[in-house]
């Protein structure tokens, strides 16, 4: 399903209909709490996982390749990419699933090793293992250690991500049994938003 689409159904249900001109809810708005409610959705598939297989962890369905990120030199031996948006905070490296860095004629490297962060402790004491390119997610940042000079290729790495949200007509990467989750999540936003009392006067005054 495109976003928009799923942006629309959430559009008419909180305006029984088709939204006005005037509407304070608009595609914008809907679409700036989208990445909440994709998390919850992942988070909750996370815990079913648990639940049904006993192993945490979240389907392939939610993760979106993001490609051509550029890569700069951060202090001895380390690399450093800003990642599209903060990965969800699931499992211990979940959120980001895979890390590749792409050479000039665009052959791919193995991936790369995520450290947890217990791991990035101590790792840098610890024999690395021969070829092994170790990563590890910091914020909005991705950290790599490396020999290679890392800053003379770009990077693709896979995520837990609902696609591009600056897109409407992109393809909202979540299983449609993820749908529910999230209408409720938006539901209930914008309907708290919906009923609140509007301040007409332009007095300095909050509406009573």
């Amino acid at each position: 399903m495109l976003r928009r689409e799923f942006i629309e159904r959430n559009s008419r249900q909180i305006h029984g209909g088709f939204a006005t001109d005037d509407s304070e809810i608009t595609y914008n708005l809907i679409n700036s709490w989208m990445n909440d409610a994709i998390a919850i959705a992942a988070k909750k598939n996370y815990t079913d996982n648990l639940q049904l297989e006993g192993i945490g962890f979240v389907n392939n369905s939610f993760y979106t390749k993001f490609r051509g990120l550029a890569v700069t030199a951060d202090g001895s031996l380390t690399y450093r990419l800003t990642l599209p948006q903060i990965p969800i905070g699931v499992g211990t490296t979940e959120g980001v699933g895979t890390l590749q860095f792409i050479d000039a004629d665009g052959n791919d490297s193995f991936p790369c090793v995520p450290l947890s962060e217990n791991q990035v402790t101590y790792f840098e004491h610890m024999r690395v293992p021969p070829n092994v390119t170790l990563f590890y997610p910091e914020g909005g940042y991705i950290y790599a250690k490396s020999t290679l000079l890392l800053n003379a290729y770009t990077a693709n790495v896979r995520m837990i991500s609902g696609g591009d949200s600056t897109d409407l007509d992109s393809t909202l990467n979540v299983p449609s049994d993820y749908f529910p989750a999230m209408v409720e999540y938006l539901k209930a936003q914008l309907a708290f938003e919906k009923a609140q009392l509007k301040d007409g006067a332009n007095d300095g005054l909050n509406k009573a």
